[in-house]
């Protein structure tokens, strides 16, 4: 599925995760592969802890560190694309408004 700028996401059930000062550490629990994440992936990353629009996730990056919106946008989605690849994040279904 490819990722988009509409869609949600959040981290996967399948993985535990740890704080080290600006850097995070997952675990995944079903390959035993571990991951470590810099400042950036680390904040994109608690971010995901509730699930979220990619386009949130690019808003609260812009907001916080100094990138080129369209930089981060492609950033963004290319870890994201690299975490899903590693079983680390799960697509939240949209809400589809009821007729």
């Amino acid at each position: 599925m490819p990722i988009e700028l509409s869609t949600v996401v959040k981290q996967s059930k399948h993985q535990v995760s740890c704080n080290l000062n600006d850097e995070v550490a997952i675990l995944n629990l079903k390959s035993t592969l571990y991951f470590g994440l810099d400042e950036v992936g680390a904040y994109i990353w608690q971010a995901l802890s509730e699930p979220r629009a990619v386009s949130e996730l690019c808003k609260a990056v812009l907001d916080r560190f100094d990138v080129d919106e369209v930089r981060c946008h492609t950033d963004v989605l290319e870890f994201l694309t690299k975490l899903d690849q590693a079983g680390l994040i799960e697509f939240v279904p949209s809400e589809v408004p009821a007729s």
